[in-house]
């Protein structure tokens, strides 16, 4: 069962609760006492550190609900139960807000990003996949493409074009050029098209 965000407090909670403090009033007679409490600080915030790495693991859209809640569970909880649980936890509500600030900040930038920056375009095929794929090939052979390896091949074409608005995988591209191949031809369905443009920029550029 996958376990929520009030799973984990539950769980900081008890450890809390088993976390041994000393009084203030009785710091000073032994150097053990502060020792101890410094101890049972560093104790909570490990704990208390399985909670931030879970909100952070999220979606944005979901961490600042998840940092509010945290709040609420913080504010509300009984295992601070001593002075210096109590001072801890007014520490860690510091540190919630400022991760909510944090965020807040970083949902601003990918928000203004957004606005300002013009999404990736492609080249959308209308023809085949086959035939993009045979298109490329031949782009390279005749020189008309500085050489790469076939992997960058697939990967690039993948990255610059789609088929029929159909987004591209590099490992598909790679299954369909060993199709053709395969083809008696060992080219496409409709290669002459391509061939002859091909053939009319090679002509061009004697």
């Amino acid at each position: 069962m996958t376990k929520t965000l009030k799973d984990y407090f539950k769980e900081f909670e008890d450890k809390v609760v088993g976390i041994e403090t000393i009084s203030k009033g009785l710091e000073g007679v032994k150097i053990g006492f502060r020792l101890q409490n410094d101890s049972a600080r560093l104790s909570i915030s490990n704990n208390f550190s399985l909670i931030q790495r879970f909100i952070k693991a999220q979606p944005l859209e979901n961490q600042r609900e998840l940092w509010l809640t945290t709040i609420d569970l913080l504010n509300a909880s009984k295992a601070f139960n001593d002075e210096i649980k109590e001072e801890r936890r007014e520490e860690l509500l510091v540190d919630c807000f400022k991760e909510l600030e944090n965020l807040n900040n970083t949902i601003l930038q990918l928000q203004t990003q957004k606005t300002t920056t013009k999404p990736d375009e492609k080249f959308n095929w209308q023809g085949e996949q086959a035939q993009l794929v045979y298109l490329i090939q031949q782009l390279y052979e005749h020189g008309f493409l500085s050489p790469i390896l076939q992997p960058d091949k697939h990967r690039l074409t993948a990255q610059h074009f789609t088929v029929k608005g159909e987004s591209l995988n590099q490992n598909n591209l790679a299954n369909t050029k060993r199709n053709n191949l395969n083809n008696k031809s060992g080219k496409p369905k409709g290669f002459e098209k391509i061939d002859q443009i091909i053939s009319a920029a090679k002509n061009q550029n004697p």
